[in-house]
């Protein structure tokens, strides 16, 4: 049974202040969420509520406001994160528009990255780029569920694994990925013994907003 600590990704560098801060960890992942807007790739989050109207607007704009200020509503261009972090660190996009997929990774590839992770929940966006770069890897991810057939979730959109939300890991379900190869990446893990039983459960990926934090926990120092 392996013994070694998962690869701790940096979750969300959508912040420049929050991407200067993880490239001082020399964390192996930093994580952008990667969105078209106005014609531009740009990181930013965003959320979907499934609340109707007025509602929905006034948590969706919540949040923006408190993802980040620099700036708000003119998130920063990704080729502007992507210089920043060519060759200290690898990068893990999480692609959130349709249509972008291969131009994200052949961004990243020109800035000298050679780690690239992409993940997104569009199962035809990771069989493109799977077509388009074989040697990335790719992660069926915003997983908000538990699969009732993992395996056969990842072969149909041609990837290497998942990223799955912390509530629906378990055992089982690792064991079943790794029993083929598979991989398996968690998140949002910012709770300390969930990250250890997530240690034990042999996941291969674990993203936190507190890296240096859960990094320190799993070494036990």
């Amino acid at each position: 049974m392996r013994t070694s600590v998962p690869v701790i990704v940096g979750h969300k560098a959508n912040r420049k202040s929050i991407l200067q801060k993880y490239l001082k960890l020399t964390l192996k992942f930093i994580e952008f969420d990667v969105s078209l807007a106005n014609g531009r790739l740009v990181v930013k989050h965003g959320v979907e509520s499934g609340a109707p109207g007025v509602k929905k607007f006034i948590i969706n704009y919540g949040y923006l406001l408190i993802e980040g200020k620099d700036p708000i509503l003119a998130p920063s261009n990704l080729e502007e994160h992507l210089k920043e972090i060519a060759g200290k660190a690898g990068v893990w996009l999480d692609v959130k528009s349709r249509g972008v997929e291969t131009e994200v990774v052949r961004l990243a590839l020109s800035h000298s990255i050679s780690d690239v992770i992409v993940s997104t929940g569009f199962h035809n966006m990771l069989r493109k780029v799977k077509e388009s770069y074989p040697s990335v890897l790719t992660m069926l991810g915003n997983v908000d569920y538990r699969p009732a057939n993992p395996i056969k979730e990842v072969e149909l959109a041609h990837a290497d694994g998942v990223s799955i939300n912390v509530h629906y890991i378990d055992k089982e379900l690792v064991e079943e990925l790794h029993s083929v190869g598979y991989k398996v990446a968690v998140w949002t893990v910012n709770d300390p013994q969930k990250a250890m039983w997530l240690k034990e459960l042999n996941v291969d990926y674990i993203i936190t907003d507190i890296p240096e934090k859960i990094t320190r926990i799993l070494l036990g120092s």
